[in-house]
């Protein structure tokens, strides 16, 4: 069974103000994504470098 839903845009600034708001959102929401990734990344690649340190001798540490 296949529904339809229609919803009738009569004012067409009605229809346009939320075709930009959910653009707007969706753009806000892939940012904070993106931002949450680098952060992550960022994380790991830290803790791998404290690992490395402790794996060397402190006399042969920088």
């Amino acid at each position: 069974m296949d529904f339809e839903i229609y919803m009738p845009c009569q004012p067409e600034w009605f229809c346009t103000s939320f075709l930009w708001l959910f653009s707007v959102l969706l753009l806000i929401g892939l940012v904070g994504f993106i931002r949450i990734l680098y952060k992550e990344h960022q994380k790991i690649l830290r803790a791998s470098r404290v690992r490395r340190r402790r794996r060397t001798h402190h006399r042969r540490r920088k």
